[in-house]
């Protein structure tokens, strides 16, 4: 089997900044659970309530983290500020845009861990962060498959979080 380093492909984006494409990881059925459960072992140990991921850093490994573990899913997505949905408002490289989540899912005392596909800038990882604190609920770790080291987002946007990553754009 090809290691999951192999399989990734970066590539630069408009901006200069490295893009990560996962596909050929998801459309191979071997790395896919391979990834899945390096991803499920960062959380076997952890005690939390839901999970939490963004709909602009990837929501794949979430979605079937969430499964596996039995756990509930809530995806932040870009809306318009509407009743019913809590709003944070994001600095973007194109301008600004609102992201939001459901109302009513997060209680206080409830743990949440954000998990995402790839953490690049980590400013919409953020804005879940503060939605969930917002309705009284912790954050008590972030984590993504990938990580694109040179943003450096765990020293800056989601700085105080604990972060943990499973591939980071240097080991390929």
């Amino acid at each position: 089997m090809v290691a999951l380093e192999e399989a990734i492909k970066a590539v630069k984006n408009c901006c200069g900044v490295t893009s990560i494409d996962i596909s050929p990881i998801l459309a191979d059925p071997g790395l896919f659970a391979q990834a899945l459960d390096d991803i499920y072992q960062m959380y076997e140990r952890e005690v939390f309530d839901i999970i939490i991921t963004t709909k602009l850093s990837g929501t794949v490994f979430a979605a079937a983290l969430a499964a596996r573990m039995g756990k509930g899913l809530i995806i932040t997505t870009c809306v318009k500020p509407t009743d019913g949905y809590l709003t944070e408002d994001i600095e973007g490289n194109s301008g600004s845009f609102s992201v939001g989540m459901p109302e009513g899912f997060i209680r206080k005392g409830t743990k949440a861990v954000v998990v995402v596909d790839q953490i690049s800038h980590g400013r919409d990882i953020k804005a879940a962060i503060n939605m969930v604190e917002k309705q009284g609920g912790t954050v008590i770790k972030v984590s993504g498959f990938v990580e694109v080291s040179e943003i450096n987002a765990r020293k800056k946007a989601i700085k105080g979080y604990p972060v943990e990553s499973r591939l980071f754009t240097e080991d390929f």
